[in-house]
């Protein structure tokens, strides 16, 4: 029956794999699970398989039936490793939440047929037997067993291959070792049956995935030991595939920045570790904790009652009733709380982060101490939806640029145009602009946007240049949150560099009142952007309360007129005089004037009669696709 030691080398290996699995912090998802009974299903057949040379050695002191039972017991682990680690294979590449109910039957239905063979073996003698001297017989059924495990091979082989690309590089490197180590293990022993290395070649493929795949040190915050932002997306994924219902519990502390300045950083680290005691002995089923940044937590309870969520919900609140203790100091904290029911009130983990991000604004303000539901922390379903669309048109084609001219005041004669970027949604049609960029700057995806539609109107203006048509300069709007990065100008310069295009060829808009919010990082900015030869506009001048003094710290090359002034000087003579004196102070001081939202001649006249330079509306063309901008252009210049 061969020798054992491959099976003790396997089994030492084994041991030290489920002791390592339970030394560290893992997710508690499917995925930990089968990979549990992996090992487990591993450990069983090698100690099983030593086991059956042990008995088969000593048969003088060992009954048939129980060289029966033992040589049956090691079958059903051994037969059982290949189709785990199939779906081992289907749950890391997320085919396995959507296989219908049939689907997970007819895969395992094989394993279930060999397990029938195995557990009827003692009387049908089909995989194995003994003679009437006690030695072991391999019979027909053996072939049959080894069958199924081939096939569980082919199709995590096939499975692999489909949904490589899904999968880090790390993962698949792993997976397919697991199968050479095992399949080249069954070779030899299959054609040296004395020689029992196949579980030390599976454990040994086990050790590989445990230190990669199922390593889950890189979900855990190195200061904490509580998950971070990606063991948090892991979970709440795992729990929109599982179609889980779950609570979540977000926690903000409104003082943080005070005390990240006035709190030395020993203090600060005792201080959390004796916030997260207290705010989190909550004492719910599958308890789950993230941590986002200092001060910012989720805490996820794989439970729903509702008695249980009002408690967890009242002792949270009461944390921040007293001050935490820490030594001898006391820090009275409070902080902005929101509640949330998966799926009904969040659809997807987005959702939740989107909360945390909402909840985490400084300048919006939230009632303290006090829970909140998703509706409330200004993330209404209606913004959600938005947030979610945008997300989808970047991903999908969902957004194109339009642009409308800017004509000469004077002779009518186009010279720039103005990018305006559209959205389109599959499920809530046209979305505006004013509606979805304040919540694109809230969710971060601004970012995204911006780059898409730099390029579109780098590529616009690159083709208009080689068919000759006239355009000088293109006017790109930048949003606030845009405006605050610090590589910004570089990337703008490589972007416009890639479809040959100079510094003079682009100007970039901002909007009076993102001009005031952050002064320095707008004046740092903007230098860099003239370094490059880029020009600044200030674009809406007229909305709110218009400051002069402050605009002229800027250096910008134009200013655009709202159409709010524009339409006050059609209807009174205030509105005029007030307009005018604008267009004068600008024009002394050597800045080029656009008025946006011209709609009549009318207005247009009384433009050209106070020295505005550039006129932009509807008066000579609406915003247009690139198509219909360049057959407008042809118009113009025949």
């Amino acid at each position: 029956m061969g020798e054992i030691n491959y099976d003790i080398a396997a089994i030492v290996v084994l041991l030290f794999n489920i002791v390592l699995f339970f030394s560290r912090r893992r997710l508690n998802i499917l995925q930990s699970a089968v990979f549990l009974a992996l090992l487990l299903a591993t450990l069983g057949a090698t100690s099983a398989d030593a086991a059956t040379v042990l008995f088969y050695v000593n048969t003088d002191i060992h009954s048939p039936a129980t060289q029966y039972a033992v040589n049956t017991l090691y079958y059903l682990f051994q037969n059982t490793i290949a189709p785990l680690f199939c779906v081992f294979l289907l749950v890391v590449d997320n085919s396995w939440y959507g296989f219908s109910i049939k689907r997970k039957t007819a895969l395992l239905l094989p394993w279930f047929a060999a397990i029938a063979t195995i557990l009827s073996n003692p009387w049908t003698r089909f995989v194995f037997s003994f003679t009437d001297a006690m030695e072991y017989r391999r019979n027909d059924g053996l072939v049959f067993l080894y069958l199924i495990s081939l096939m569980y091979a082919v199709i995590s082989l096939v499975s692999l291959g489909r949904t490589r690309k899904k999968l880090s590089g790390r993962t698949v490197l792993a997976l397919l070792l697991f199968l050479p180590f095992t399949l080249g293990a069954f070779i030899i022993q299959f054609f040296n049956p004395q020689l029992l290395i196949i579980n030390f070649g599976i454990s040994l493929s086990e050790l590989i995935i445990l230190l990669s795949i199922n390593d889950f040190d890189v979900f855990i915050d190195g200061q904490t030991g509580l998950f971070n932002r990606a063991g948090l997306a892991l979970y709440l994924e795992n729990i929109d595939l599982t179609k889980a219902k779950a609570s979540v519990y977000l926690v903000h502390i409104d003082n943080k920045q005070f005390l990240g300045y006035s709190v030395k950083p020993e203090e600060a680290i005792a201080l959390e570790k004796r916030m997260i005691d207290e705010i989190f002995n909550a004492p719910c089923r599958k308890k789950f904790i993230a941590r986002f940044d200092f001060g910012e937590y989720a805490l996820i309870c794989r439970h729903r009652d509702p008695e249980e969520i009002t408690e967890n919900k009242e002792r949270m609140r009461r944390c921040f009733s007293r001050p935490f203790i820490v030594g001898e100091k006391r820090y009275p904290l409070h902080a902005r709380l929101c509640h949330i029911s998966v799926p009904e009130d969040a659809s997807n983990g987005r959702i939740v982060f989107q909360a945390h991000r909402s909840l985490s604004v400084s300048d919006w303000s939230y009632p303290l101490d006090a829970w909140l539901g998703l509706s409330e922390i200004s993330l209404a379903k209606r913004q959600i939806s938005v947030s979610e669309a945008t997300k989808d048109a970047l991903e999908n084609f969902g957004l194109t640029v339009h642009f409308q001219p800017i004509v000469s005041a004077e002779t009518g004669s186009i010279v720039a145009a103005e990018a305006l970027v559209r959205l389109t949604s599959k499920t809530l049609g046209p979305i505006g602009p004013g509606e979805f960029i304040p919540v694109a700057e809230r969710s971060g995806l601004i970012h995204a946007i911006g780059d898409f539609v730099l390029d579109r109107s780098c590529a616009f203006l690159s083709a208009i240049r080689a068919e000759g048509l006239p355009l000088r300069y293109l006017d790109i709007n930048l949003s606030p949150v845009q405006f605050a990065q610090f590589n910004l100008a570089d990337r703008i310069y490589a972007a416009a560099r890639n479809y040959g295009l100079k510094g003079q060829d682009l100007c970039f808009e901002i909007t009076e009142t993102a001009a005031a919010l952050s002064p320095l990082a707008m004046m740092r900015t903007t230098e860099e952007l003239q370094a490059k030869g880029f020009s600044v506009a200030i674009d809406d001048f007229g909305v709110g309360n218009s400051n002069i003094v402050n605009l002229l710290q800027i250096p910008f090359a134009s200013i655009k007129l709202d159409r709010s002034l524009v339409i006050a000087s059609s209807e009174s003579d205030a509105g005029r005089v007030e307009l005018s004196s604008f267009v004068s102070i600008f024009k002394r001081i050597g800045v080029a004037v656009v008025a946006e939202g011209v709609e009549t001649a009318e207005q247009l006249e009384f433009l050209k009669t106070i020295g505005v330079d550039h006129i932009q509306g509807y008066y000579f063309s609406k915003p247009l696709s690139a198509g219909d901008f360049k057959d407008w252009c042809r118009g113009k210049r025949a």
